[in-house]
């Protein structure tokens, strides 16, 4: 949601902190900068918000570079490489735990990545036995699902399947409190269709391993976030003004409540991308606002 200049950026940070929001999905950058950096986080973050750090902006760069990165490749160098990524943000959760003498890194969200072909579910399995005994901090280690490879169709990530992951956990047993989060629109993704992220919320409920549902949206047809089907956080469809550019979202009202019926009770995070890149930070909290509000009508 940010803007690129950073003055803007702290307004918008400011401005968030008006929001009916516990905390924030935050990225965790290929280089230490933005959440890294202590400076940064002073600027603009609350020190009451909870974060939900995702690797996955470090997990597409690296991948950028070298298609075999990541915690399910079956390159030892490669593999070890995403294990010391992910000790970046186990070591920002026990840093920002000791600055403000509570868990503030409250999940932790990893990948499958590279993918069949040049990852294994043994390989996954070894990764996440290792990150199950590190000190996080209070933060929970969460799975999160992308868009699978599926034979006829381009993928945004390519990883492993929902039933894959599931197994590897399975096999892990309760005691390495690693769960599933469950991103809506990468789901949609993957199966080209809205029933998908309701199918795998239930499948990861059922699992009991279900942790997180993150509401992100996707499109069938081209729109200002790009192609059908990209992987662009486009915000929901909705009456408000604010959501008239995104009315090409397959993530509407009726959507949300069906993912939130199939999930149960779990943490739920709204995760939107503001269009055009230009807009005002009054715009883009206002998309925030209105994608907020939406998922405040699904519950009611």
């Amino acid at each position: 949601m940010a803007p690129g200049d950073p003055a803007e950026e702290a307004e918008l940070y400011a401005a968030v902190r008006d929001l009916p929001i516990a905390g924030l999905e935050a990225p965790l950058l290929p280089e230490d900068h933005g959440l890294l950096s202590p400076a940064w986080r002073e600027r603009n973050l609350d020190p009451a918000w909870d974060l939900l750090v995702t690797c996955i902006p470090t997990v597409m760069h690296r991948l950028g570079d070298g298609d075999r990165y990541g915690l399910a490749s079956t390159d030892h160098a490669a593999r070890e490489a995403a294990l010391a990524d992910v000790a970046r943000a186990r070591d920002l959760a026990r840093t920002l735990a000791e600055e403000q003498g509570r868990p503030v890194v409250t999940g932790i969200q990893v990948h499958s990545a590279p993918g069949p072909g040049r990852g294994s579910l043994d390989s996954l399995r070894r990764s996440l036995t290792t990150l199950a005994g590190w000190d996080l901090a209070g933060a929970r280690l969460l799975l999160e699902h992308c868009d699978a490879r599926v034979e006829g169709q381009d993928a945004a990530k390519g990883f492993l399947t929902l039933d894959e992951e599931i197994a590897t956990l399975e096999a892990l047993g309760p005691d390495a409190r690693i769960g599933l989060s469950i991103n809506w629109g990468r789901s949609a993704i993957e199966g080209r269709s809205a029933q998908t992220p309701v199918d795998h919320a239930r499948a990861a409920r059922d699992a009991r391993l279900l942790g997180a549902l993150v509401l992100s949206g996707a499109a069938d047809t081209e729109t200002a976030w790009g192609p059908a089907w990209s992987d662009a956080h486009i915000p929901p469809r909705g009456p408000h003004p604010a959501l008239a550019r995104s009315s090409g979202s397959l993530l509407d009202v009726e959507q949300v409540r069906r993912t939130l019926v199939a999930a149960g009770p779990v943490p739920v995070a709204v995760k939107v991308a503001v269009r055009p890149s230009t807009a005002t930070v009054d715009e883009r909290v206002a998309v925030a606002r209105a994608s907020l509000a939406l998922l405040e009508d699904a519950r009611g």
